[in-house]
């Protein structure tokens, strides 16, 4: 266990350790009953001090660790469990389930919250982080990418490729190389999700930015849209250096079409580590002037948001309103297995 961590490690209220004091265990109902705590599991409370202004990420990671105190023996976690403790991302909601892997346990059914996972487990898939067992990176990659959906996919695989990464703890982690992805991918054989994993994987890239970019590279891509090519630098004469996230060169018609994309998360006007001790309004002028710099350029620019970049159809409105066209013979796709599908036809 990591106090420093930014989980949440606040004590759990547990029945059965009231039950071991001579209570019948009913000290934790009542706790939640009167509001002074929160309901994670049966048996299981938290103190409610805070609970509407964590993160889905921290609550789900309580619910985590409420499951890991109601076992007999020390579970492994897996999936989106497991990438949590990696700190890798996810587009969306966490889910309400836990997910641990069997390892050779039978009689365990997912109910309860839990679900669990059958597939084999070698020993070498297994480390420890903060005191938890959980898959290893490589294996958590290729599980996510297997099981969740193409975005959430490609989120996690942007963030644990990159040559080295932060844990939540605040440790370094070494990136997993995308060969050795594919190449495990190959080993393990025939499993279900291979191939939308395959997808994913070689459509991953490390140097995406954010997490924001990554969903907005995935979503155009789904789009139809040309692929992007990914921070590119622009020195001025001024040597002022401006690195943008997305940029398309195309040829159409009689012209050729300069497109800037930059996906604007709300994180660089709020954060002290982006806002150097400016205010918001220094930090907004500076990036107006930065964007003016950049179609000095001859580019154009299209901006967007979050809820620009979550929803297909806005992103593909709004890029085509910045003159970009997709790619010939393709079309927006409304789920990557419609891809896979369309792919195996070939």
């Amino acid at each position: 266990m990591n106090p420093d961590s930014p989980h949440d490690w606040r004590p759990l209220n547990l029945g059965r350790d009231a039950r071991l004091l001579g209570s019948d265990g009913r000290p934790v109902q009542r706790l939640v009953g009167s509001g002074q705590a929160v309901r994670l599991r049966r048996g299981v409370a938290v103190d409610a001090t805070g609970w509407d202004t964590i993160s889905d990420r921290d609550r789900y990671f309580l619910r985590m660790r409420a499951v890991g105190a109601t076992r007999k023996s020390q579970p492994v976690y897996s999936h989106q469990s497991a990438a949590v403790l990696w700190g890798l991302p996810i587009i969306g909601r966490w889910p309400d389930e836990v997910h641990l892997m069997a390892n050779g346990k039978t009689g365990v059914h997912s109910k309860n919250g839990v679900t669990w996972h059958h597939d084999r487990l070698p020993d070498q898939d297994v480390v420890e982080i903060d005191g938890m067992l959980v898959t290893s990176l490589l294996r958590t990659l290729i599980d996510m990418a297997r099981t969740v959906g193409f975005l959430s996919a490609v989120a996690a695989l942007d963030q644990g490729t990159k040559p080295q990464f932060i844990l939540p703890n605040g440790r370094a982690a070494f990136g997993i190389d995308r060969d050795i992805l594919l190449d495990r991918l190959d080993s393990d054989g025939p499993t279900r999700g291979a191939r939308t994993a395959r997808i994913a994987i070689a459509f991953c890239d490390n140097r995406s930015g954010s997490v924001g970019e990554s969903l907005s590279r995935g979503q155009i891509h789904l789009c139809g849209f040309p692929p992007p090519e990914l921070q590119v630098s622009f020195v001025h004469e001024d040597r002022q250096e401006d690195i943008t996230d997305f940029r398309w060169v195309r040829k159409q018609e009689t012209r050729t079409h300069r497109l800037l994309g930059e996906f604007d998360g709300k994180v660089k006007y709020t954060r002290d580590a982006f806002m150097s001790g400016r205010t918001i309004e220094e930090v907004v002028w500076s990036e107006k002037l930065r964007e003016d710099r950049l179609r000095g350029t001859g580019h154009g620019m299209a901006r967007w948001i979050w809820s620009v970049a979550l929803r297909r159809e806005s992103l593909l409105r709004l890029l085509l309103a910045a003159g970009l066209r997709p790619e010939p013979g393709k079309r927006p796709v409304g789920e990557v297995n419609v891809a896979v599908r369309a792919q195996n036809r070939r």
